[in-house]
């Protein structure tokens, strides 16, 4: 399908879509069932290669995961939920029970087993952590995910969001054309959340608002070292509901997009 706002912003990087399905595509790219990993990475794939990816609730082993593309919590039990809020804080030093946090490490490579001792340093302690996560937006629904990009969406399909990826200037645009028909000062999203979180359940969760806003994305450090190698640093997502999208769409026809400014700033 064709749209009038991605020939408009012309930007490195066309929008991908999020669909949720029951069904995976057999040509999608997947992680393999039960390895761990980051799946920005193969999200980044969609976005750089134009490549369809795929994550199903049987092969994700990360529980920030789960949560985030809306398959429940992502905790078996409490310890877990206790254990992410160490890893997302301080690390060991906001352990509350460090011999359980240690053991939890023991397996881990060395790399990782460091990142986990140090902390993401997200949040500035661990109560703080903790009540953020009971405090996700929280969905159990569909049994996949599928990423692919916005030229490959079929006239018969309907996305649950679009993510752009965009550099300062399309994303000084994108905020423009956002805002150019609210009243209101503050209206994007930027959630202290994970990649995988902002684009997935903080995103689906403005498909309920009234007045949806963009999510932008991402602030952890974490994702941006599984994308860097695809996506350069400065790069950011901006993700949107579908009926925000259209929305937008409407407005890209008579907008900053056919001004002096973005002839001169813009991707001609």
């Amino acid at each position: 399908m064709e749209f009038n706002i991605v020939k408009e912003l012309n930007g490195q990087f066309d929008p991908i879509v999020l669909i949720k399905t029951d069904e995976k595509p057999k040509d999608a790219l997947a992680p393999k069932a039960g390895r761990g990993g980051c799946v920005m990475s193969f999200v980044a794939q969609t976005i750089a290669k134009r490549k369809i990816t795929a994550f199903g609730r049987e092969n994700i082993t990360c529980g920030g995961v789960s949560a985030g593309f809306g398959w429940g919590t992502g905790f078996k039990e409490e310890k877990d939920k206790e254990f992410q809020a160490t890893f997302l804080s301080l690390g060991l030093d906001s352990a509350k029970d460090r011999d359980y946090f240690l053991n939890r490490l023991e397996k881990m490579p060395e790399h990782t087993k460091n990142m986990f001792l140090e902390g993401e340093r997200i949040f500035s302690d661990y109560e703080t952590a903790y009540e953020n996560i009971q405090n996700r937006p929280f969905y159990d629904e569909g049994e996949y995910i599928v990423f692919k990009p916005i030229e490959a969406l079929n006239d018969d399909e309907i996305p649950d969001s679009v993510v752009f990826t965009l550099n300062t200037m399309e994303l000084s645009a994108m905020l423009q054309l956002n805002s150019s028909f609210r009243v209101e000062s503050a209206h994007v999203l930027t959630p202290q959340a994970s990649a995988c979180q902002a684009i997935g359940v903080f995103t689906f969760g403005q498909a309920e608002n009234d007045n949806p806003v963009p999510v932008l994305s991402p602030i952890d450090f974490a994702a941006r070292a599984h994308m860097r190698g695809l996506i350069p640093d400065e790069y950011m997502n901006l993700s949107v509901s579908w009926n925000l999208f259209l929305k937008l769409e409407d407005l890209s026809k008579n907008s900053v997009f056919q001004t002096q400014f973005w002839e001169d700033f813009g991707n001609k």
